[in-house]
């Protein structure tokens, strides 16, 4: 049987983390987040970094126990049996999915921006695209990669720039009308902009050294964005009252834009672009490692498991996650796909750090290369904290969801 190719370092698996990390939601969503937390905007991103940032050292000892493209399937499935972590693994791929999906319609959003094309339209144009660029094979979506996410860190970069003049005009510290319901609202959707990085697992069989790269990439990728986060947040609210960025569905442009003018809005809604096609790319490449590693042991998934001879890319989990996608994005409103897609983060999340937990306990006497710091006793600190830091974003996801 064909296999993946091994061939991926560490720089370009921080890149393909920093890269799925920052199109997801800052490019897309920071204007929501700001509209349910006001000016404490930057307090909602920290919970989001911190929760993330707990949970990185769960896959950072899961993935260097088990180097596998299945990730999250193959945690849970040694944690828990092959049934759960079938399904998981479905959630997983499927949260990848509408999660490329909610990114595609902040692309079509952008794209209204600079042509008369419809929202709907480009989305799904943007889909076919990154479909084409997952088939072509890992090193070329590796090189589109790495370009895309060095030009969407210049678009932030650009944003704090603008931004640097108005520090210190607002009081950083006023809630919006929701106090603090409205803090841990926007950071139950804020989460959404730290979606990626576990992204970074699924390239463990086309990585060098996996048991070593995969979680230097995993932290160095968090660290990367907590900090650029946080000061976009105090930015945005900064330049733009948050009332207004709360209305507003490309935040990022309109904040340039007040300083800089028209050529800056159009040059901001460009690096827009590159931005959440990154992270379709990635989403995409996601998905279809587990979905693979998943056809490899389970029967009536099994015409999803040969790879191109030529290629070395999964072209049938591919074409299928192309229409499933498509499909997402039919529904059209990014606030909502958002947050359905929260739903299975927040689920997978939660089962991955209880099977670092489990595993502790069960087979304690595995060799782990790495380890999640902060033991009292057999127990991961980081990660009861992160199963409670969860629940507490998931009750609130659903309230906003259901609300």
């Amino acid at each position: 049987m064909t296999e993946l190719r091994r061939s991926l370092n560490l720089a370009q698996c921080v890149f393909f983390g920093v890269g799925s990390i920052l199109g997801a939601g800052i490019y897309t969503l920071l204007g929501k987040v700001a509209g349910w937390s006001g000016n404490l905007v930057w307090v909602s991103l920290l919970i989001s970094s911190f929760t993330a940032f707990c949970t990185a050292t769960a896959y950072a000892e899961l993935s260097a126990l088990f180097p596998k493209a299945g990730g999250e399937y193959v945690y849970v499935k040694r944690a828990t049996g092959r049934t759960l972590g079938t399904v998981l693994g479905l959630v997983i791929s499927l949260n990848g999915i509408i999660s490329g999906a909610t990114v595609s319609v902040g692309f079509g959003g952008y794209l209204t921006e600079l042509l008369p094309v419809a929202e709907l339209l480009g989305a799904l144009a943007i889909i076919l695209v990154i479909f084409l660029v997952n088939v072509s094979g890992i090193r070329e979506s590796s090189t589109m990669n790495i370009i895309f996410t060095i030009i969407e860190f210049s678009g932030l970069a650009f944003v704090i720039v603008a931004a640097f003049p108005y520090l210190g005009q607002v009081n950083l510290l006023e809630a919006g009308d929701r106090g603090w319901n409205g803090v841990f609202t926007a950071a139950a959707l804020g989460f959404f902009a730290y979606i990626g990085f576990e992204e970074i697992v699924k390239l463990a069989e086309e990585t060098k050294k996996p048991e070593r790269n995969i979680p230097r990439a995993l932290f160095i990728a968090n660290a990367v964005v907590g900090v650029l986060y946080f000061f976009v947040g105090i930015c945005a609210v900064s330049v733009i009252p948050w009332e207004e960025l709360g209305q507003s569905s490309s935040p990022l442009a309109d904040i340039v834009g007040s300083r800089f003018g028209k050529t800056a809005i159009t040059a901001i809604s460009i690096i827009a672009l590159f931005a959440t096609a990154n992270t379709i790319l990635s989403n995409m490449l996601g998905s279809s490692r587990v979905l693979l590693n998943m056809s490899r042991e389970i029967t009536w998934m099994k015409r999803f498991s040969k790879v191109s001879e030529k290629r070395r890319t999964p072209i049938a989990t591919l074409v299928l996650i192309f229409f499933v996608m498509s499909a997402f994005a039919l529904i059209g409103n990014i606030e909502t796909i958002a947050r359905i897609a929260n739903l299975f983060i927040f689920v997978t999340f939660l089962f991955v750090n209880i099977s670092v937990l489990v595993l502790r306990a069960k087979e304690k006497n595995l060799r782990r290369p790495y380890r999640s710091p902060l033991t009292i006793g057999k127990v991961p600190v980081l990660n009861v904290l992160a199963i409670l830091l969860i629940l507490v974003l998931l009750g609130f996801n659903v309230f906003a969801l259901v609300g």
